[in-house]
């Protein structure tokens, strides 16, 4: 049974270890850095731990059990994977276990390939157990994506992670963006519009005009074209140099306030 000291001092060198993880610089990990981020010294730090591999596995072991355990609670279907989801983000321990490059000792990083490897196959399962999937898309792909989303909304260096995680606490990536289909009036609506490159924009059947900035005139053009409100948001966040979440916001004020002046 560990003192309360001791337990106290375990705590902080797994915490520490979490930030470095967090940081997906585990890999260059040292004894020297862990004991600067975790507040105690050299060799306090080697009374509670005989070496760097035994800390390490103590790390993975302990992250691991606590994943373990995220699984076992969660719910079938649909909302169990969403639910799974929201509390890897909330606890972002679990994220960075998930997420960050491996040591370079050979069996901690087997060891923690393990726990990744059971994780994928948990998923992967509910997965196969879910009611509705994309038709004709395997298990493979869609435990794939999900991964890959997961890694992109946890990435430190990726300027869209917030946004991705917003969108992953409540859809699961291959499902519609959250613009919906009925976000703009219908396409034949779309097509009567005169629009030009000023931005005048006049609909012949009830007299009104207005002028649209760049953007809007682009997303008018686009809709005349497409109905795929999804594809549009991807195009303005490309050829606009913008983040999606800005994307979508500008695009639903947009749509509301063209639907007033097509009434």
């Amino acid at each position: 049974m560990k003192t309360k000291i001791a337990q106290t001092r375990w705590k902080q060198v797994l915490r520490a270890i979490d930030e470095i993880a967090g940081k997906d610089q585990l890999a260059f990990i040292t004894t020297q850095r862990v004991s600067r981020q975790s507040g105690i010294s050299d060799g306090v730090l080697f009374r509670h731990f005989s070496t760097k591999e035994v800390m390490l596995a103590t790390w993975v072991e302990t992250r691991g059990d606590q994943l373990r355990l995220l699984l076992d609670a969660m719910p079938a279907g649909r909302s169990g994977l969403i639910y799974l989801l929201q509390q890897l983000f909330q606890q972002k321990v679990l994220l960075n276990f998930l997420c960050c490059q491996p040591m370079d000792t050979p069996y901690l990083r087997q060891l923690l390939d393990s726990y990744r490897l059971q994780f994928n196959r948990v998923i992967q399962t509910r997965i196969e157990l879910m009611s509705s999937t994309p038709i004709g898309v395997t298990s493979d792909v869609l435990i794939d994506h999900l991964m890959q989303s997961i890694y992109r909304a946890w990435n430190p260096d990726n300027p869209e992670r917030d946004w991705q995680k917003e969108h992953l606490m409540n859809q699961l990536p291959w499902e519609k963006n959250e613009i919906k289909d009925n976000t703009f009036p219908s396409q034949d609506i779309m097509q009567r519009l005169a629009l030009n490159d000023s931005g005048f924009v006049f609909d012949p059947v009830n007299g009104k005009s207005f002028t649209a900035n760049e953007t809007g005139i682009y997303a008018l053009r686009f809709l005349q074209h497409s109905s795929d409100s999804e594809a549009l948001l991807v195009a303005i966040a490309r050829d606009f140099e913008v983040s999606q979440s800005d994307a979508a916001r500008d695009i639903t004020e947009f749509s509301s306030q063209l639907r007033k002046f097509l009434q």
